[in-house]
């Protein structure tokens, strides 16, 4: 097993050139080890032979990882399961890889009980695209592999921002604390949608209310739950803002709370997390190249900005906090860098770097410990 105060590390990255992406520098996945105490990274593994793993899930409980592959001008992707050894971070590929049903497939996920994977496939800007599926779902199998796809659904509608909002755009599927519902962001329609996770094989149910419309031409794209209250956050990347919203344990029911605007120029924000205790909320920003951090009151509400940070590199297109919530793992696309920033408990923010390694192209960026 892995030493004490010692957290796993995986980072996806782009090793097949894509046109919307300045680079493919990475070799794939790499499994590195975080000392929670000195804030310290060493290289355990990498793992190649999968195009553009871009985005990453862990269930820790199985040990397994699922990683999808984003590849530009094909129809589909497709969705791999690797087990992982938590001591030394090597990774063994089980059953067979899935298509991922749509293009583009931009973020996967799991329920909070590891029964069932999601994918969110964000799609070319094409008009009707075959197989054209933005939501899809598998189910887990003893082994931990994937069966094929159990449900799949398209979205319909469009956004007015004609060079990004065509056609859906498909971006997050989060499942609920109580794993009673998924949300699933979509930046090309500016909505939320509410799906229902379903028993034995079902996986999820279609939406059986009306998704949530933020305001035009926002694009919400990445989503994280309140640890203890009723509220879900959003970070929407075409106009830079964050989105309180309540959320409905009974029905799935969302609505907004509250409209952040954060003054960052010539940006576009990627990724949001918040923290274990739920004090302090963080967003990336791509082109101001920062972390914006945002204290939260008793009851949710994003009180204040406390200042952004500079990410240490370019493009910040992921990032994590870590078990212990001593550090932030921020993963530069386009600087091919993974810098660990120690927080400060009292007020949340970013103090000092602790380390930084080189690894090419970084999208994605995930702890376990």
């Amino acid at each position: 097993m892995k030493q004490h105060k010692e957290t796993l590390v995986f980072v996806g990255s782009l090793n097949r050139a894509v046109p919307h992406f300045a680079a493919a520098n990475g070799r794939g996945i790499s499994i590195l080890s975080l000392d929670e105490e000195s804030g310290k990274l060493r290289q355990l593994n990498e793992l190649g032979g999968m195009d553009n793993p871009t985005y990453l899930a862990v269930v820790p409980s199985r040990t397994m990882l699922y990683a999808t592959s984003e590849t530009f001008g094909d129809a589909e992707g497709f969705i791999a399961s690797y087990r992982y050894d938590d001591a030394t971070g090597t990774m063994t590929e089980i059953g067979e890889r899935r298509a991922t049903r749509g293009s583009l497939s931009a973020h996967c996920s799991t329920d909070r009980d590891g029964r069932y994977a999601f994918v969110a496939n964000y799609a070319h800007e094409t008009p009707g695209e075959a197989p054209g599926r933005h939501v899809v779902a598998y189910a887990v199998q003893a082994d931990g592999s994937l069966s094929a796809a159990v449900r799949e659904f398209a979205h319909s509608g469009s956004g007015p921002n004609q060079e990004r909002q065509g056609v859906p755009h498909a971006h997050c599927v989060v499942a609920s604390p109580d794993n009673q519902f998924a949300l699933v962001t979509d930046l090309g329609t500016d909505t939320i949608s509410t799906y229902r996770i379903g028993g034995e094989e079902c996986a999820l149910l279609a939406p059986e209310i009306e998704a949530l419309r933020v305001k035009p031409a926002s694009g919400p794209r990445h989503l994280v739950f309140h640890p203890t209250l009723d509220c879900v956050y959003v970070v929407n990347e075409l106009n830079n803002t964050l989105c309180r919203l309540s959320y409905d344990r009974a029905s799935g029911a969302l609505a907004i709370e509250q409209t952040i605007e954060v003054d960052v120029a010539s940006s576009a924000a990627a990724d949001i997390a918040i923290a274990n205790d739920g004090r302090f909320l963080y967003a990336s920003f791509r082109g101001a190249d920062c972390i914006g951090v945002f204290a939260l009151a008793e009851d949710g509400c994003i009180v204040e900005c406390c200042g952004t940070h500079p990410s240490g590199g370019r493009t910040p297109r992921s990032f994590t906090l870590s078990p212990s919530g001593r550090f932030l793992l921020a993963a530069n696309q386009n600087s091919d860098n993974l810098v660990v920033w120690r927080l400060d408990d009292a007020n949340g923010c970013i103090v000092e770097k602790a380390d930084q390694v080189e690894i090419g192209t970084p999208m994605c960026i995930k702890c376990v410990a």
